[in-house]
């Protein structure tokens, strides 16, 4: 009696847990995202700042970060730039930090940030979101066309969901960093860098 007890709560466990909703989350090596940065602010002259902006930077990557604190930290990232004779490798590369995918910690997508970037070069951009994430359900719960879920400036969501312009045609392979999935640095950055 007590082999088939065991066996039939075994089975009863394994049941329960495959009929379990899988919440994977989606993350990346968050230092990574700004490590060219790093290289091009050192080669600029930019010291002991480039860490220090850089540290901040990809810490808006983690899940809890709030939904603007990822172009925030790109603002920082042109600010500095300017300050370096406006280095347009740092420029280019903030742009495509922008763009990042955010880590999600529900295998939903992150919302996006709804106000305007401070430097015109970020004008336009927006984080892409990593392939397994749900492009229909945001962080939250929230559903596509609530807010947070169609970036600032549009007034449509994403297409193709997942996207964004250094990514145009759909989201970004999970745990990829951006600049190591686009061919060329130049895609995905505004006119004005």
């Amino acid at each position: 009696m007590a082999k088939f007890s065991a066996v039939l709560v075994i089975g009863l466990a394994a049941i329960a847990v495959h009929g379990m909703p899988l919440q994977k989350r989606i993350a990346q090596t968050i230092s990574d995202s700004t490590q060219q940065w790093v290289q091009a602010c050192n080669k600029a002259g930019g010291g002991e700042q480039c860490s220090n902006v850089s540290v901040t930077a990809f810490s808006t990557l983690l899940a809890a970060a709030g939904p603007c604190d990822q172009q925030n930290s790109a603002d920082a990232m042109i600010d500095l730039a300017k300050q370096l004779n406006n280095d347009p490798d740092m420029i280019k590369l903030a742009q495509i930090f922008a763009q990042q995918p955010r880590n999600t910690p529900t295998s939903q997508a992150v919302p996006y940030c709804q106000k305007a970037p401070k430097n015109t070069e970020l004008n336009g951009l927006f984080q892409c979101q990593f392939q397994s994430a749900d492009e229909q359900t945001f962080v939250g719960g929230l559903a596509v066309g609530s807010p947070g879920t169609i970036p600032s400036g549009q007034s449509v969501p994403v297409s193709p969901p997942g996207s964004c312009a250094a990514s145009p045609a759909g989201p970004v392979p999970d745990g990829q960093q951006l600049l190591d999935f686009i061919q060329d640095l130049s895609a995905g950055t505004t006119a004005s860098a």
